[in-house]
C-alpha cells in the first residue's frame, strides 16, 4: 500500500490492530550522516505525557511497555519501532516518526545528503505492509525530517505520509514536543 507525501491511510480497515513494526531505511551520500529514528508518544495537545515518552536508540521502551526500539534483525530496513497497541496508554493519540542525522550541526551534514528514506508499516506478524512511504523530497537545509505518523482518529488507526523537515537536532525535537532537555 504505497502512498505518497500528504497522503492519510487506514491502517487495518474492518479490523482491530493489536500492533505494528514500522520499519525504516535510508541510503546516504556523504559516509558521515549517520542517521537515527525516535518515535514521539503525543497526546491530544501534540504533547508527550512526560519526558520519558520518546522512544530511540538511548532509551529503547516506552514507560507503558507499548514502544520499543531496535536495529533491524533483517539486511533491507535500518531500525524498527514496534508499537502494542493493547499496551498503549490511553492518553497517547498519535506517535510521529522522525529522522536526524547525528551531528549534523557540527558537522554541516543534512537531508541534501540523503537519499531513498522510508517507512513501511507492518502488521502483528511482520509478514503484510499495510502502508509505505518512500520520500521524494530532501532539502538541505534540514537536518530532521518527520517522516510519517500513525494517529487515531475516529478509534481507527490511521498513517500519514509526513515527508516534511525542521533545522533542529534531536534536543530541539525534544523541545518541539515537550521534552525536557537537560544539558
Amino acid at each position: 500500500n504505497p502512498i505518497r507525501k500528504g497522503q492519510k491511510t487506514v491502517l487495518a480497515p474492518g479490523r482491530p490492530l493489536p500492533a505494528i513494526h514500522a520499519c525504516f531505511g535510508w541510503e546516504t551520500a556523504d559516509p558521515r550522516c549517520d542517521l537515527d529514528v525516535s518515535a514521539f508518544l503525543l497526546t491530544e495537545s501534540g504533547k508527550v505525557p512526560g519526558d520519558s515518552w520518546f522512544v530511540f536508540y538511548g532509551q529503547r521502551v516506552s514507560p507503558d511497555q507499548s514502544t520499543s526500539f531496535h536495529d533491524s534483525g533483517n539486511a533491507a530496513d535500518r531500525e524498527m519501532i514496534d508499537i502494542q497497541f493493547t499496551k498503549l496508554n490511553p492518553s497517547v493519540k498519535k506517535i510521529v516518526f522522525v529522522l536526524t542525522i547525528n551531528d549534523a550541526l557540527e558537522n554541516k551534514l543534512n537531508f541534501g545528503m540523503v537519499k531513498d528514506a522510508y517507512v513501511r508499516i507492518l502488521d502483528a506478524d511482520g509478514k503484510a505492509e499495510l502502508a509505505g512511504f518512500r520520500m521524494t523530497d530532501y532539502y538541505s537545509n534540514v537536518i530532521s525530517m518527520m517522516i510519517g505518523e500513525i494517529y487515531l482518529h475516529n478509534g481507527v488507526w490511521k498513517f500519514n505520509a509526513i515527508g516534511n523537515g525542521v533545522a533542529r537536532d534531536l534536543a530541539g525535537l525534544c523541545e518541539l514536543y515537550g521534552v525536557e532537555v537537560s544539558n
